[in-house]
């Protein structure tokens, strides 16, 4: 018998105990964008680079949570005309997850470090108005302070491969105008 669990602590002692156990570790961000680039291609659907960048990167390195919200992004793009499909966009990830744009994340941190409250407050309602879910907004202003955080001290090597080409460049841009 093979079982799989993410709730290890809520299994019982006593089958534990009698269990060869195999911790998996999470797949990180690129390569788990590749490995849903792999199952878009085989599809036969099309998927923007940053929509699945998105998809991998909201998993947290989950495989099966990233393949049912590929699932459901294939699903929802649909084409101009029925029954045509269309290319899965960063955008309707965006939408469909409640993310907020990762540039206007950086300019509420931006207008946050600059000690523009009203303003700050301003963008965080719009962001919310838009559809973006306000704990996510949070989560990924903690993760914008972390990425800068880093780039800051270490370089900009420290970002990862993760992140898109613009969202390093403002993070760098951010990290070298502070203490």
């Amino acid at each position: 018998f093979i079982f799989a669990t993410t709730e290890v602590r809520k299994v019982p002692v006593t089958v534990l105990s009698r269990c060869q156990r195999f911790d998996l570790r999470r797949v990180d961000v690129p390569r788990l964008t590749q490995h849903l680039k792999n199952i878009v291609a085989n599809e036969g659907a099309s998927a923007e680079d940053d929509a699945l960048m998105l998809i991998a990167r909201a998993a947290e390195g989950s495989v099966r949570d990233a393949l049912s919200v590929l699932d459901q992004a294939i699903s929802t793009s649909f084409g101009p005309k029925p029954g045509e499909e269309s290319t899965v966009t960063a955008n309707s990830v965006r939408a469909m997850l409640g993310l907020a744009d990762r540039g206007r994340i950086f300019d509420l941190l931006e207008m946050l470090l600059a000690g523009d409250i009203a303003g700050a407050l301003k963008a965080f309602e719009a962001l919310f108005q838009d559809g973006a879910d306000a704990a996510q907004v949070l989560a990924d202003l903690a993760e914008a302070v972390h990425i800068t955080a880093r780039i800051k001290a270490v370089g900009p090597e420290a970002a990862g491969d993760g992140l898109a080409l613009d969202e390093k460049r403002r993070a760098g841009a951010l990290g070298a105008r502070l203490s």
